[in-house]
């Protein structure tokens, strides 16, 4: 048996063991959730993940293969709407990652962050404890900021904008700036500052917006993909606690029989090539599926909505209806430009001989093509991407599409907070960034043909769901984003097209683009009130940054999980993944669902210590329902306390 098989347990040898903690899914946040738990040596912790452990692959490891990974079933669930009313029935593809590490291992690898109003919203919805000050130190607790090589400037790449102090240190993810960067990527920032559009701080802040080149997670140095299944999981695979099981696929959540008040879940089933298998939990079952598979999970274990789940014929243990609703995603579309011939772009990464020499200079030294991505972004208000004399319209629109009457729980008051952010020129609206190339693999003839400038609604109105349909777990859900069903996610969309067509025409960026940037690439002729919105129907797609099928939130207000991320109704099931938004953010999401991994691991190691903190950094409460801990526990919760290099010191941690 090899070191790397030592790593995956066999169904018999998993079941074998009975767990303190049982992990469902091992994705971007379950395999923070696990190693944080595993860092306590008396405490066991078993993950059961659907996908692969493809840490190693070449195509995930390096950066500009993101775009060879979306649609391959061996790395990607690949999803797939129901037809979209408001896109002329356009089915959406949505990417999530079938691996250990999730989609962190194949996303777009962009590193942007939430606002310090997104994350107080969250508080303000009926979540103490969850606000910006309490998320603060879970970003820098996963972070290791690196910077960019010395060689930055000479490529014209400006990171002058950076504050280290808002910056984590030390954490299991890399962050730094690529070593390559297109043409057109170089003249990003500066044709974002001659539109008056230049970043005014470190986004990392909460704060500032503008136009800059983002850091991307990437390791400085090899430029190699730094993601969960790599950094949190792989070093950490061969504690002796923590056990791992891949190509398994949960079937339901196990309870107890005579379970009352609150259910008691003893462990998981599970299926691996067609067999049933349990295994047991003493303490917590844990779902990490993420905003796809979590409500899944809890449906198929008879936690969602009664009339659905006897549709099915499934025993309803807990009907919540809230369950799969919230969907919510950052709805996306870009205006396709011509780019000035002669220009590097991405789609050399198709050509087979250009491609050996890039992968040739990727492999010995880190640098090249393939060590790019979108590495460049803008996060603006709506009122930024609007001309002088268009300063009222996200007033009258807000007016004229949203009344503040929503029918549903909870929803009125998430809306109203959407719109006083649309309204507010300090806060993000829309995201927006340029793609030179295809941005996947074009097809033959029409390579180095097309470019891209466009992005995403930050704060969308849209709510869908998603829900299962079958009593298969290998069957895809049922999913209905209703993507741009609320008037404003259009008019917003809308806009940014436009504003795509300023920067195109702007000064460096129009040199990089065919007629100085005016001219479109087949099929769009000209861009018009008239012709935008086909434009939107044929070129919508995902921002892939769904969340909020698991909301938290009072159950009365459309909630699935309260603050402390405990399933409503259960004594020890908990929900961590990005499910559980309640409201959306602005930013990539998986910087958020790693700070949300790292503060559910402390929600998990708080309670089985029996104390909870209090919103506000008050003193410790007696937390009732919390799991016994027994002495030895208790010492290593206290370590967890002290700084990390007085803990390395210990030589019972000692795991060489």
């Amino acid at each position: 048996m090899t070191s790397q098989m030592a790593l995956i347990s066999s169904p018999e040898a998993f079941t074998s063991m009975s767990f303190d903690y049982l992990i469902a899914g091992g994705g971007t946040a379950g395999l923070v959730v696990a190693n944080r738990l595993s860092e306590i040596p008396t405490i066991s912790v078993g993950i059961i993940e659907a996908g692969e452990d493809l840490t190693d692959d070449k195509k995930v490891t390096t950066p500009l293969y993101m775009f060879d990974l979306q649609g391959d079933p061996k790395y990607d669930w690949d999803f797939t709407s129901e037809p979209q009313e408001a896109l002329d029935g356009l089915q959406v593809k949505q990417a999530r990652g079938k691996m250990l590490g999730g989609s962190s291992g194949i996303n777009f690898m962009q590193f942007t962050f939430a606002s310090q109003v997104d994350l107080d919203d969250w508080e303000r919805l009926g979540n103490p404890g969850w606000n910006y000050q309490s998320m603060a130190p879970y970003y820098k607790k996963f972070e290791n900021f690196q910077g960019g090589r010395p060689n930055l400037e000479s490529l014209g790449i400006n990171d002058s904008f950076v504050n280290q102090a808002v910056h984590g240190r030390g954490g299991p993810i890399n962050a730094s700036f690529t070593p390559f960067y297109s043409p057109m990527q170089q003249a990003w920032a500066p044709t974002l500052a001659n539109l008056g559009l230049a970043a005014n701080g470190d986004p990392r802040d909460g704060k500032s917006l503008g136009g800059y080149d983002n850091p991307m997670v990437l390791t400085l140095g090899s430029s190699h993909r730094s993601f969960a299944g790599n950094s949190y999981w792989k070093p950490y695979a061969h504690r002796p606690n923590l056990h791992t099981i891949t190509k398994a696929v949960v079937r339901r959540i196990l309870f107890q029989s005579n379970s009352t008040d609150e259910l008691v879940a003893t462990g998981l089933e599970f299926i691996v090539d067609g067999k049933n298998y349990v295994v047991n939990a003493t303490r917590e079952v844990i779902v990490s599926g993420g905003t796809m598979k979590s409500p899944q999970m809890l449906e198929l274990s008879g936690v969602g909505d009664r009339q659905l789940l006897e549709s099915l014929g499934i025993p309803t243990m807990i009907d919540n209806p809230n369950v799969g609703e919230n969907f919510q995603d950052h709805p996306q579309c870009s205006v396709p430009f011509v780019p000035k011939q002669g220009d590097l772009t991405f789609d050399d990464l198709w050509d087979e001989e250009r491609n050996a020499v890039w992968t040739r200079m990727f492999e010995q030294n880190g640098t090249g093509l393939l060590a790019g991505g979108i590495s460049n972004t803008a996060q603006l208000s709506w009122s930024q991407i609007l001309g002088p004399d268009q300063q009222d319209r996200p007033a009258e629109m807000v007016a004229k599409f949203y009344n503040g009457s929503e029918g549903r729980p909870g929803l009125k008051a998430q809306l109203d907070l959407t719109a006083k952010k649309l309204l507010d020129p300090n806060e993000q609206a829309v995201q927006t960034s340029g793609t030179s190339g295809t941005g996947g693999r074009p097809k033959p003839g029409f390579e180095n043909k097309m470019a891209f400038i466009g992005g995403f609604v930050a704060h969308p109105f849209s709510r869908g769901y998603i829900h299962i349909n079958t009593t298969d777990p290998a069957d895809d859900p049922k999913y209905d984003p209703r993507y741009l069903s609320h008037p404003l996610d259009y008019e917003v969309l809308k806009d940014l097209q436009f504003f795509s067509r300023n920067v195109s025409t702007t000064f460096p960026m129009s040199n990089h683009l065919q007629d100085n940037g005016t001219r479109f690439a087949p099929p769009l002729k000209e861009l018009t009130d008239d012709t935008v919105k086909d434009l939107i129907n044929t070129g919508f797609i995902t921002g892939w940054h769904v969340v909020g099928s698991c909301a938290m939130m009072p159950r009365d207000q459309g909630g699935v999980v309260d603050p402390r991320l405990k399933v409503y109704g259960t004594k020890n099931v908990r929900v961590v993944d990005a499910s559980i938004v309640p409201l959306h953010v602005r930013g990539n999401t998986v910087s958020l669902t790693y700070a949300i991994a790292e503060k559910g691991a402390d929600l998990i190691k708080q309670d089985m210590n029996g104390t909870a903190t209090v919103a506000g950094g008050g003193a410790p409460q007696a937390f009732t329902g919390a799991a016994s801990v027994n002495l030895v526990d208790r010492f290593f919760l206290l370590l967890m306390r002290f700084p990390t290099q007085f803990v390395k010191k210990l030589p019972i941690l000692d795991e060489e």
